[in-house]
């Protein structure tokens, strides 16, 4: 690997390998102990759960989380990585602890078995305004701050709001995640030796996972806009086209796959109407 490809720690797919992969959970362990309080054998079986929610209804909505773990004691922690300003971003923090808390009960099952939900959100935007610290604790409690339960924890984490110099355990971490070059890297692992491990993990990721992930977003684009370029024509077309043959052999999903594709959008260009093309489209199966 070259030793100067550069990946960013709050790239998604570099986050959820750096720390949500069952072979890197020692980088997850040492992130947590900086952030939360609870009993360090707690991390001993740290394990990696199922990010997806569970639907029981049919209309109910559904949800994948970016990491979620579970400690030796049953404790839910949940890590959100959120880069981009999205709107509703609270009410989505609240959704995701509810239904982490709601899927823990199975049918029948007493209130009593409800354990521990943390959720723990890196924001590089500012979520809360009305707040200096980069760090924020949320819990539920009452006026005299006397808690009403612990069963629910929020844990804000917000980029830019990070100090300059280091003031904390997490600090090192939270710069180790604004790193914007190579350079950035190399002095933070001679300054912090605990980052050793993790930045060795973005290193590994270098060039291969970089040109994949590159080219995935890439054809994914490509192949949104070809069809909505070809959604575009059907629409314009006479009614009764037989849109759902035709936009399935665009797609690919009939023998032939992209020639067939192209032969379409050829005939499309051409004006022929849906019962030409598939008088085309009969000719050249039985030619072939």
């Amino acid at each position: 690997m070259k030793k100067n490809i550069f990946i960013s720690p709050l790239e998604d797919f570099a986050f959820k390998q750096i720390f949500g992969e069952k072979k890197n959970l020692d980088n997850t362990r040492a992130f947590l102990k900086t952030i939360l309080n609870i009993p360090k054998d707690e991390y001993g079986d740290l394990s990696i759960g199922n990010p997806v929610f569970g639907k029981t209804l049919r209309k109910e909505k559904s949800g994948i989380v970016d990491i979620k773990l579970e400690t030796k004691s049953g404790k839910i922690i949940h890590i959100e990585l959120q880069v981009e300003k999205r709107a509703n971003m609270k009410n989505r923090i609240l959704y995701y602890g509810a239904r982490l808390i709601g899927d823990q009960l199975k049918w029948g099952e007493d209130y009593d078995k409800i354990n521990h939900v943390i959720s723990i959100v890196i924001c590089d935007h500012v979520l809360v305004k009305e707040e200096t610290s980069y760090i924020n604790v949320y819990e539920l409690r009452n006026e005299q701050n006397r808690s009403f339960t612990d069963k629910l924890k929020v844990v804000i984490i917000e980029l830019p709001k990070l100090s300059e110099n280091c003031d904390s355990e997490i600090w090192p971490w939270l710069k180790f995640l604004k790193c914007t070059k190579k350079e950035e890297y190399e002095m933070l692992t001679k300054k912090y030796p605990q980052l050793k491990n993790p930045v060795n993990c973005a290193r590994r990721m270098g060039l291969m996972e970089s040109i994949k992930h590159y080219y995935f977003h890439r054809n994914l684009a490509k192949t949104d806009e070809r069809m909505l370029h070809l959604q575009w024509k059907l629409d314009g077309k006479e009614e009764g086209i037989a849109e759902g043959k035709v936009i399935g052999i665009a797609e690919g999903k009939a023998e032939g796959g992209r020639e067939k594709e192209k032969f379409v959008l050829d005939l499309i260009d051409q004006g022929l109407s849906a019962d030409e093309i598939k008088t085309r489209l009969t000719e050249t199966r039985t030619t072939n």
